[in-house]
């Protein structure tokens, strides 16, 4: 009977020796280390820098301690803002994958580990150059538009002015691309009176319209816009002062 008792205490002896415990009685040896303990310590105090040391002195102790790795990444991950800390935690959740791959833990490390490789690559996400080129281009994208209304809308002036047989003076000057580009809107096009037209003014009141102003005048709506040829007739703003074409031999 002694014998076996003496053989079985060897056969433990050489288990120990030859780092062959169970998984669980390894886990209860990483939790059992002084420094392990300390390091839990700490982090319940939120002391995460002392923890950290703690726990880098635990794996000094035991290099295969999974849990000591394991509470390095989270620290890294999301209490110690240091320099590369998204690629410290990645090396201590690989680790811990390493010396415990079928862990309960391993599906939220895993995921851990992405969301660590997605931080490192957001900087490198979208060149800062490129957005600034786009955010150039909406600008100029729609000042164009601007542009491309404002012409229409001279277009409109001369058409209808020409129908009438009014003269029309050319703006002195036509705008380059180089200005349209840094935002001048060209002006609206000077209209020469005929001898016989006269205006009347009007000062904008509130509720008015285009068409109700033309109705009150007595005046066609195109007429009243050509006689206000830089005023937006959907945006029409009160106290604003409209030119009202006067009929022939009248004024109002």
């Amino acid at each position: 009977m002694r014998v076996v008792l003496v053989i079985t205490r060897m056969f433990l002896i050489l288990i120990v020796l030859t780092g062959c415990l169970p998984s669980g009685d390894n886990r209860l040896e990483e939790q059992r280390d002084p420094h392990f303990l300390a390091g839990k310590a700490y982090l319940n105090t939120f002391n995460y820098r002392a923890a950290a040391e703690e726990f880098e002195k635990a794996l000094e102790t035991n290099p295969r301690s999974a849990f000591a790795h394991f509470e390095l990444g989270l620290l890294y991950e999301q209490k110690l803002a240091v320099e590369n800390a998204p690629a410290i935690a990645i090396y201590h959740f690989d680790k811990f994958l390493q010396l415990r791959s079928n862990s309960e833990h391993a599906p939220i490390v895993k995921q851990k580990i992405l969301a660590c490789k997605r931080e490192i690559a957001k900087p490198f996400a979208v060149d800062p150059g490129a957005q600034a080129y786009l955010r150039e281009y909406e600008r100029i994208k729609a000042e164009n538009n601007q542009l491309k209304n404002q012409i229409e809308l001279w277009q409109f002036y001369y058409s209808n002015l020409m129908a009438r047989g009014q003269a029309v003076l050319a703006p002195q000057s036509q705008p380059s691309r180089v200005e349209n580009a840094r935002g001048s809107i060209p002006p609206a096009p000077q209209i020469a009176k005929s001898p016989s037209q006269e205006y009347i003014k009007y000062t904008v009141k509130a509720g008015d319209t285009m068409s109700a102003i033309a109705k009150r005048n007595g005046v066609s709506v195109n007429a009243l816009q050509s006689a206000n040829p830089g005023v937006d007739s959907r945006r029409l703003k009160i106290g604003q002062v409209l030119n009202i074409p006067a009929k022939q031999g009248s004024a109002q």
